[in-house]
């Protein structure tokens, strides 16, 4: 019966370890979570960004090829 009873007491510490891991790892990865959406909103942003400032690059450089209209 001693057998029996160190056996389970020796799984039940197992399964405590698993859980608090798992708790762990669950905390972890929401954390990452956050952290991922974040910089795909970043990432967004600065998609925009630049976009933008290569359309107003595009925009500069077609009006330095136009000649002026006296010419």
């Amino acid at each position: 019966m001693k057998m029996n009873s160190k056996r389970l007491q020796e799984i039940e510490e197992k399964l405590a370890f698993v859980e608090h891991s798992n708790a762990q790892l669950e905390k972890e990865v929401f954390a990452q979570q956050g952290e991922i959406e974040s910089l795909k909103r970043l990432n967004g942003l600065l998609q925009e960004k630049l976009d933008r400032l290569l359309h107003a690059e595009d925009l500069q450089g077609e009006m330095l090829n136009q000649k002026p209209p006296h010419y």
